[in-house]
């Protein structure tokens, strides 16, 4: 049974190491680009406005539009004669004068006389007049249906289409920029949480080293008081020493275990995923060659915002200069329509707004928002020189001060070990070992902070300078 339950139990071990992931800086920025939320989105954005602009490019086509409805009005339409009435009688009665004198005249080459010609024009009005309608007659149904296709086609917009289509390119410049900029700060955040990862690794690595010595001070400790060379309350001593050094061995375990959490999030894959980093902090403090290029993704995306702004300002100037389309228009159901309309048409027909007294409000807010464009750059650009400085001070002095901490450690092993001989030797107690060993622990805590903090200067660094991805090159 023991053989049994030590093989399960190796094979469970086994089993672990082989499903749990063993990540590098470079693949967790990789898997981040490929799932994390905030990319993912500036990825969506991206297609919107690519697709917008594959619309865009059909502005200059033809639209073609099927209008049909169905119409019922109040009543028919009717002509309204008895508003011409009188002019229509005077009118007849006077034509009648007219060509009876016109007749008359022919036969026996004297015109009519007044009397006669007023006895006609007399007679012809009250006949006239007697037959005409004393109502307006209908000339159409109630309701009716018409359907017919029109066409139109623009021909000179003013510069509309051109600085349109140019607006589209330029809005999937800037999405383009954004995906570089969400792609730059994700890969940024990673560096820093893989970084804190490291420093965790390292700090349990080196707690483990200490709780293994303060074990041995305990062991020690229990054989000297059993020999009667020490006191009991110096065998406590070493005992809380290693309980102190239990308790952060465990919180260091559970820090680091919440740092993978927010490093997974991070990276877009379950919490529950098997995933290991056992790298430790690079004790290198390698300065890479200052550059005075700067390749900063947000600067770029503020200047795809100000080309936005300049195409603006064209589509707001093109709005004064008139727009002209070629027009078409087949009726193929019309038979229900009072008058008889042509079948067809074509024709030209132009559009000119000619007073608008909201448009000069409209240029100068173009305009300004094309300065506020430049201001933000150039308030960006001093910000990014600024904390590019800032960064290489910052690499110079943490360089320098690591060093410090670096010899500082060491020599705080060289006493620890003196203070243990000279405890071998009766010449110190075993709390002088445990405050040894703990001044060597916070000696280590303190070099292994500076190079987080180098590190994390480091990667700002090329955060700063348009290059995340240059922090591989220095971290594993």
């Amino acid at each position: 049974m023991s053989i049994k339950r030590t093989s399960v139990s190796l094979f469970l071990m086994l089993s672990a190491k082989i499903f749990c992931q063993q990540f590098s800086l470079k693949y967790c920025i990789e898997k981040a680009q490929q799932n994390n939320t905030v990319i993912k989105l500036a990825e969506q954005s991206l297609e919107t406005r690519q697709k917008l602009m594959a619309a865009g490019k059909n502005n200059g086509l033809p639209k073609l539009d099927l209008l049909a409805g169905y119409n019922y009005i109040g009543e028919p339409l009717k002509i309204n004669l008895q508003q011409v009435k009188d002019g229509v009688v005077k009118g007849s009665a006077n034509q009648s004068v007219y060509s009876a004198n016109t007749v008359y005249q022919q036969i026996t080459g004297n015109p009519l006389s007044q009397q006669l010609k007023d006895v006609i024009y007399q007679t012809s009005k009250d006949i006239i007049g007697a037959i005409y309608p004393n109502y307006n007659p209908e000339i159409t149904k109630q309701s009716y249906f018409l359907a017919g296709l029109v066409v139109r086609q623009p021909i000179y917009l003013g510069g509309k289409l051109k600085s349109s289509r140019k607006l589209s390119e330029e809005q999937v410049k800037s999405g383009e920029a954004n995906l570089e900029s969400s792609k730059d700060l994700t890969a940024y955040n990673i560096a820093l949480q893989y970084i804190q990862v490291m420093y965790l690794n390292s700090m349990i690595d080196k707690q483990k080293n200490s709780l293994e010595s303060l074990q041995k001070n305990e062991a020690y400790a229990e054989n000297l008081l059993k020999a009667e060379i020490i006191p009991p309350y110096q065998k406590n001593w070493a005992d809380i020493a290693k309980m102190q050094g239990e308790t952060n061995l465990k919180n260091l375990t559970m820090e680091k275990e919440n740092a993978m959490f927010i490093l997974k999030d991070m990276m877009g894959i379950p919490l529950d995923e098997p995933v290991e980093i056992t790298e430790k902090l690079n004790e290198s403090t390698e300065i890479p060659v200052f550059s005075s290029e700067s390749a900063n993704a947000d600067i770029k995306l503020l200047q795809s915002k100000k080309a936005e702004a300049e195409t603006g300002l064209d589509i707001t100037k093109s709005l004064s200069r008139p727009n002209v389309f070629a027009i078409g228009n087949v009726q193929f159901f019309r038979k229900d329509l009072p008058v008889i309309t042509p079948p067809w048409l074509v024709g030209i027909e132009m559009q000119w707004t000619l007073f608008d007294p909201e448009r000069r409000s409209k240029n100068l807010a173009s305009q300004s928002l094309v300065k506020e464009a430049d201001l933000l750059i150039e308030q960006k650009q001093k910000s990014v020189n600024l904390a590019t400085k800032i960064a290489e001070n910052k690499l110079v002095s943490l360089k320098e001060q690591s060093e410090t901490f670096n010899a500082s450690r060491k020599q705080a092993y060289t006493t620890t070990e003196m203070i243990r001989k000279r405890m071998e030797n009766s010449l110190s107690s075993v709390k002088d070992v445990n405050d040894a060993l703990q001044l060597q622990y916070e000696t280590e805590k303190l070099y292994y902070t500076s190079l987080v903090a180098y590190q994390t200067a480091l990667a700002t660094y090329f955060y700063i300078t348009g290059n995340p991805e240059n922090i591989t090159n220095y971290i594993p």
